[in-house]
Order: structure tokens, then sequence, then C-alpha cells
């Protein structure tokens, strides 16, 4: 798969919480028939297939309350340079495969102007027809850009759709909570609680989010997506798709060899699960502090880990109590870049925990 012409590279993740939910958005449609595949952080922020037909689908978020979108801000060059390819529907229509089938989507997160409203399309079925006028203006703006393949700007134009999704993560989430729920209790067989939904949700978004931090894009098909989803679905509830059942371990259950007791676990737990609700709804700045910490925890507990398969630090509760202070003596706990809370709930959340290996041995 092609690297994104617009980056050079796979990007970093600064920022993009709010994509890699419209992402699993995405990934859902697929799962009811509307894409064929699905793959991000290719050839454009999240690419989706109909029977090899091309969907490029850019995300582009305003913060700022009551700034909209218009035909004139997404033809607008971004660069001193005041070239068109820099601007949004440049970097849209550029550098890429343009066979007949192909369609665009811009997905923002606010009702644009009327005149760019114009192309708004519901998820699930196509839009309606464009004025003549606001056809030509968008037409007029965008006529320097020199396309591939025989097509011209026009060509580009007609295939343009606008998507407008929620305002906030937190509004895109609740969509995706509602949608998943459904599956979720297909697989179940039963009405899923929403705690159980909210969890499944949460592991697919950072599975979406560790994907988009690889060196390259990997296509998922419908078939993968809903292996990844009943896979979900069985580590948070203990249930197969078949109906049958297996232990689920909690955080109660894994932390008992280290020597914490149930009642200090399970307030452990509510406090991971506070710290996960806020790194979802975080964004810019903020939302890259968390994952740096996250990668900074998981490098103590693979140090720790080492230390204990080498007989350095005996297993259970000394493993778990020399990871717990390399933690709170982090540098950047020390000088308050991160808060210890946050800390140690990403220890509590750490796979090395989760699955009931490394810091804390099955059965030690």
């Amino acid at each position: 798969m092609a690297l994104a012409p617009a980056d050079g590279g796979r990007r970093s993740r600064r920022g993009f919480a709010y994509q890699d939910v419209v992402t699993l958005l995405d990934c859902l449609d697929m799962l009811d028939g509307q894409w064929t595949s699905v793959s991000w952080e290719d050839l454009e922020d999240i690419l989706c297939y109909r029977d090899g037909a091309p969907n490029y689908r850019q995300v582009k978020t305003i913060e700022e309350a009551g700034t909209r979108h218009s035909v004139a801000s997404v033809c607008r060059p971004e660069t001193p340079q005041k070239t068109v390819e820099t601007s949004y529907l440049g970097k849209l229509f550029l550098g890429k495969p343009l066979p007949d089938d192909t369609r665009f989507t811009l997905i923002i997160n606010e009702i644009p102007q009327p005149n760019l409203y114009e192309f708004a399309v519901e998820r699930d079925r196509p839009r309606g027809p464009v004025s003549e006028p606001t056809r030509n203006a968008v037409i007029e703006r965008m006529s320097d850009l020199q396309l591939p393949d025989g097509r011209d700007i026009a060509w580009c134009v007609d295939r343009l759709d606008v998507l407008v999704a929620g305002r906030t993560i937190e509004d895109v989430e609740r969509e995706a909570l509602h949608r998943l729920a459904s599956h979720v209790g297909g697989l179940l067989g039963t009405g899923p609680m929403y705690a159980e939904v909210e969890e499944v949700m949460t592991r697919l978004i950072e599975g979406i989010a560790r994907s988009a931090r690889a060196l390259r894009a990997q296509s998922v098909s419908r078939d993968t997506f809903q292996a990844t989803l009943e896979d979900s679905v069985r580590k948070v509830t203990g249930r197969r798709s078949d109906g049958s059942t297996e232990p689920l371990m909690t955080l109660q259950e894994k932390l008992r060899p280290a020597g914490v007791s149930d009642v200090e676990a399970e307030a452990q737990h509510d406090v991971m699960l506070t710290f996960r609700r806020r790194r979802r709804a975080s964004i810019g700045t903020r939302r890259q502090q968390l994952d740096d910490l996250a990668e900074d925890v998981h490098a103590l507990c693979t140090v720790t880990m080492a230390e204990r398969r080498s007989g350095l630090i005996p297993p259970g509760s000394d493993a778990y109590q020399a990871t717990v202070l390399k933690v709170a003596q982090m540098p950047q706990v020390a000088d308050r870049t991160y808060n210890l809370v946050d800390a140690l709930a990403t220890l509590r959340r750490h796979p090395l925990i989760d699955h009931g290996v490394g810091l804390v041995e099955q059965g030690s």
C-alpha cells in the first residue's frame, strides 16, 4: 500500500483522536455493507473501497465555536506561496489514482455555510444535485489545479461529498456507542450493558490509533474487522459469539497475586475508567501528552518485566511494587508534567497487567 502523498510518510498522532472515532464509524459502515475495505493514514486520512472503487475521505475539524467552512475556505491555499495545491480540496484531489467510480468526501464537524452545504451527504445515501453557480464557483477557484489521468477539476467537483459529523469527540462517540450496541448485542444474543459497549468501543478506537502509528497502512476487510470486534467483545464480556463463556479476569483478580486487596483494586479500577474517558475526550497537545505518558509507562513495565525474568526481582508483590515506584519516580511526574494519578491509571490499563503476564505471572 502506498504511503500518503500529502505527508511523505506516516504522520504522528497529534490531535487525531476525533479522526480515530470517525474511522470507527466508517468500519461500522463496512459491517453494514457500505464498504468492502477500509484503511487509514493511507492515500488519505481514511480510504474506503466499494468493490474496487475508492472513496478518499479527509477529516477537517474546527475548534472555534461559530466558525463554519465555506466554498472559499476549502479552496483557500494554506501556504505563503498561495498555491491551490495546498488547499483542502487540492490535497483531497491530488496524488491519488482516479478510476471512473472515484468519490471524494470532506468530513467536517460543523454545519458549513450554505454554498458548501449543497455538497452535504448522509452516511447511507448519495447526495442531491449541486446548483450550477456553486459548482462553477468551486471550479473557478480550483482552476489552476493540474490533475493526472486526463481528469479535470469539474470531474472531481462532480464527485465531491461533504459529510457533517458530530461537533465534538463525545458527539461522535455517542453515535459509535449507539451503533455498536446492536452489533455487540447481536454477538451476545442479548442486550449488552452500557459499560460493556463503551469498553468494546475503547478497544477498537485504541486499535485504530495503534495501527495509524505503524510504518505502513493496512487495508482492513469486513471479515477482518468483524473478527476484531468479536475478539473485543470476548475480552470485555468473557462471552463468545457461539454462546459459550470463558473466564473473564477482573482487575481485582489480576492484581491479587501482587498483594493488592479487592477493595483497593476496585478503587483503582474506578480511577482507571475516569482517566480513560478523560483521555478519549482530550485533543491536541493534551492528547499527545497522555499518549507520551502511556509510552513512558510501557517502557518502565518492560524494564521491570526483564528484571523479573532475570531473577533480579521476585514475581508478584515485589514486581508490582518495583513498577509502581518506577512510575512514581518518573522525572515527568516529579516536575508535574503529568500527575501521579494519571501515571498510575496508565499503569493499571497496561497490557502486561491486563493479560495477567509480565509484571504478575499467572499462578504466582
